[in-house]
């Protein structure tokens, strides 16, 4: 012990220099040095864009990018969930707190538009340590045939009336019994499908929305959005087309059929809004 302590001592001398100590040093590497400050996790921020779509969100993967730029989502908002969630079933949660935002954001119902939402969730490293941040991103995506658009400038309110992503007039291409493309007009020009509206489909899985359960459903959404008496003359009236959700969408959580007024590829011109019997006269066979 005798020999431990003199070589201890001969080293702080050495390092020291063998000088005396200067005013205000007491010797004591152990009473001056202030705490560590805590360690702080990881969180993304709003008002800024990406250039890549994805599911899960970490410090590694994190490269944002100015919204003049180009780009191909936009975080609109940081939400949270409950310290007792799980990883597991949070992605409803998620899906539901990010689209109420995504509404607001946008100045619509976002299934309304042009537009897909998507949650971004910590991953299981970060969740395990505590972080319940969820990132709400949109994108534009093309009508005719889904892809997500690269973009520059923000989305915010390009959903509302008016609007450069909200759905209204188009061309639709039909094989078949499918929709194949979506080609947008204005709805002073000549098109032969309008938006409607929407319905929430009660199926608990996507292989559950039948073409009687579609038909029910945008019947009564068009049926709203045209003026017209949802009876049993309706179908003489009016065609649809709908467009539930894709098995991506229904498993966060999206139950929202898109409905559109078709008229068996009769050219319209102006918007049907409001257009009432006299307008929709009865010419179909049921």
């Amino acid at each position: 012990m005798r020999r431990w302590a003199l070589s201890v001592c001969a080293l702080v001398m050495a390092a020291a220099g063998c000088a005396a100590r200067p005013d205000g040093v007491d010797g004591d590497l152990t009473d001056g040095w202030p705490p560590m400050p805590a360690a702080t996790q990881f969180q993304p921020a709003a008002d800024i864009c990406h250039t890549e779509l994805v599911q899960t969100g970490s410090a590694e993967n994190y490269d944002p990018v100015p919204c003049t730029g180009a780009h191909l989502v936009e975080t609109i908002a940081i939400s949270r969930l409950a310290a007792a969630d799980t990883l597991a079933t949070s992605l409803p949660k998620a899906f539901a707190a990010c689209s109420e935002q995504a509404s607001t954001f946008l100045g619509a119902d976002w299934r309304t538009g042009w537009v897909v939402l998507q949650p971004v969730l910590p991953g299981k490293a970060a969740w395990a340590g505590g972080a319940r941040w969820v990132r709400c991103d949109v994108a534009q995506t093309s009508p005719i045939d889904g892809a997500l658009v690269r973009r520059s400038g923000t989305m915010k309110g390009t959903v509302k009336a008016g609007g450069n992503l909200r759905m209204a007039c188009a061309n639709p291409t039909i094989k078949g019994e499918s929709v194949t493309e979506m080609h947008p007009v204005a709805c002073a020009s000549r098109h032969t499908a309008e938006f409607a509206g929407l319905f929430e489909t009660g199926a608990t899985k996507p292989s559950e929305v039948s073409g009687d359960s579609l038909a029910d459903g945008c019947d009564k959404a068009i049926a709203k959005f045209t003026g017209l008496p949802d009876d049993n003359s309706l179908p003489s009236r009016i065609g649809w087309l709908g467009f539930p959700p894709d098995d991506t969408a229904w498993e966060m959580g999206d139950r929202a059929v898109r409905c559109f007024l078709w008229l068996n590829g009769e050219k319209m011109t102006g918007s049907y809004k409001d257009a009432g019997p006299a307008k929709l006269k009865i010419h179909y066979s049921n």
